[in-house]
């Protein structure tokens, strides 16, 4: 898989860490597992980091699947922020595309070029808003 699930800050940030091929379907899945009762009540925020990624076969109609499950999950944790970590033009495409999709649009949602940028918006944003 594509796709590797990981929990921090005990439980309160999760990350989906992308490389090699990454599909729509693998996405799918990964979220049904971040926003299933256990995880998205704690959740505080959300990183999805295609650093790693060499092609991201996702199609329109994927990512508006997506973008219906942010949505479910925004009704119950509007809190919720995302971090996305794009370093090409096609995932930055995607990218827009999903948050041209959410209706709700109450997650706070943000695209960066690295890592480290994301972390240091996450951190600044939790600890801000204690």
């Amino acid at each position: 898989m594509a796709i590797q699930v990981n929990y921090l800050d005990n439980g309160f940030g999760s990350e989906m860490v992308a490389s090699d091929i990454v599909t729509g379907e693998e996405i799918i899945k990964a979220l049904k597992e971040i926003y299933n009762e256990q995880h998205l009540n704690k959740l505080k925020y959300r990183i999805i980091d295609r650093t790693n990624c060499t092609e991201y076969r996702v199609y329109p109609e994927e990512i508006e699947k997506i973008a219906e499950m942010d949505d479910k999950a925004s009704i119950i944790n509007p809190n919720l922020m995302i971090a996305v970590i794009s370093t090409t033009s096609l995932q930055h495409g995607m990218t827009s595309m999903w948050q041209s999709y959410l209706k709700n649009n109450v997650f706070i949602t943000k695209n960066f070029p690295d890592r480290i940028s994301a972390d240091k918006w996450i951190k600044s944003y939790i600890e801000t808003n204690k």
